[in-house]
């Protein structure tokens, strides 16, 4: 089943959680999956959620001593299934290095959570796919196959996000389906492969006919614009 993956970011304060949560658990959907990465401060309060629920981030040691850290143990007992991994935000503003991307990665795949990567190009391209391959055979690189299994990835092209411009459905579906046939080919593997940066209710459904889901960013934390979006899919 195809999926809308909700990155909320660091937008909401506690009041405006319990206000979405309320709104979100009211809607009913049997045409796709639902995806939550709520701010980490909250996902607690999403434990007994009927939808799935993942982290936006994480540390790659186990339980330990580890200050101000968040490890995948505690995050599995309170029923997180999914990490997001790569995110472009990450890497350009918190400075994570693509070593420490690559190690969450491994670390999420042998814990057998459902790992999405972020993969895309920082800018405009005739060939978005050059570059993602090189990022794949980096990450992907001494991974054991058996592991993948519980890979995803996300095109999300490093231009686009925030900046209210969509990559063109041409290069959308042929990037989607270059990245699927590299992993088909190399690990005879057939993953879901979604697209995130800058839907909107207009190009929403364009984007989700040539993938395997979406990714949402700010438009998922306005209840109002995600039944807009959520109404263009139905």
């Amino acid at each position: 089943m195809k999926k809308v993956i909700l990155n909320q970011k660091s937008y909401l304060l506690y009041n405006d959680m319990i206000n979405f949560k309320n709104d979100f658990d009211n809607i009913n959907n049997i045409n796709y999956d639902f995806i939550l990465f709520p701010p980490i401060l909250y996902l607690t309060l999403f434990k007994d959620a009927k939808y799935s629920i993942g982290t936006q981030n994480f540390f790659s040691s186990n339980m330990g001593s580890f200050t101000g850290e968040l490890n995948l143990e505690s995050l599995r007992d309170i029923n997180v299934t999914y990490t997001l991994i790569g995110h472009y935000e990450r890497r350009k503003i918190i400075e994570e290095s693509k070593e420490v991307t690559k190690e969450k990665l491994f670390k999420s795949l042998i814990n057998k959570f459902n790992t999405i990567l972020c993969v895309g190009e920082y800018k405009k391209t005739k060939k978005p796919f050059n570059y993602i391959k090189k990022e794949l055979n980096y990450y992907l690189k001494s991974i054991e196959t058996s592991n993948l299994k519980y890979l995803s990835i996300v095109y999300e092209p490093n231009w686009a996000i925030g900046s209210g411009e969509i990559q063109c459905i041409d290069k959308i579906t042929k990037t989607i389906i270059q990245i699927k046939e590299y992993i088909k080919t190399k690990y005879n593997l057939d993953i879901e492969v979604y697209y995130g940066g800058s839907i909107t209710k207009e190009n929403a459904k364009n984007v989700f006919d040539v993938s395997d889901g979406i990714l949402l960013g700010k438009s998922s934390i306005n209840i109002d614009e995600l039944k807009s979006i959520i109404n263009e899919l139905n």
